[in-house]
């Protein structure tokens, strides 16, 4: 076989197998944009143009294997950017705060509704950064490292941000006791 005729059939694979992918974990890639931007309309956005941005770096992609870190850290940062840009003055002057619904359903296991509500609304005031960190670590099981290679940011940053931030969830639970 010709290098010419590998290159013809790697692209043609990796594209079909992108495809498959995005087609069986969309709904998981939009959760976790919706998690890191808190609006429906923001986190669509951002795997929309998360998904563009790897269909054409779809070439950078070596191991067909290694699909699911690589989307999901694409999907992560554009919901960053797009969660901080929504943040900025204008968009806050613009834009009114909107209800924000949790997208996975509620624990039936849950003995405690007000706590399910409190540590909702404690999660919504977090930073988009820490957000980011508490959903792909605590939420979609990566490891520090993984999540740091997510998010770009070195592993000591991201443990300092799900440091503070549990720290953040844990304080507003207490206050929230009764």
């Amino acid at each position: 076989m010709t290098v010419e005729r590998v290159a013809e059939l790697l692209p043609a694979r990796s594209d079909a197998a992108i495809a498959a992918f995005v087609a069986e974990h969309y709904d998981r890639l939009l959760r976790l944009a919706r998690l890191v931007c808190r609006d429906a309309s923001d986190a669509a956005d951002a795997v929309q143009s998360a998904l563009e941005q790897a269909w054409r770096k779809r070439a950078a992609l070596n191991d067909e294997a290694r699909m699911r870190p690589w989307l999901d850290r694409i999907v992560a940062r554009e919901a960053i950017r797009i969660s901080k840009r929504r943040q900025s003055l204008l968009g806050r002057l613009l834009t009114p705060v909107q209800n924000v619904t949790w997208i996975e359903p509620g624990d039936q296991r849950a003995s405690d509704p007000q706590t399910f509500v409190a540590l909702r609304a404690a999660f919504v005031r977090l930073s988009p950064d820490q957000r980011a960190v508490v959903a792909l670590h605590l939420h979609l099981g990566y490891s520090v490292a993984e999540t740091a290679a997510i998010v770009g940011a070195p592993d000591e940053t991201v443990r300092s941000r799900l440091r503070v931030a549990t720290q953040l969830l844990r304080a507003e639970l207490e206050e929230s006791r009764p």
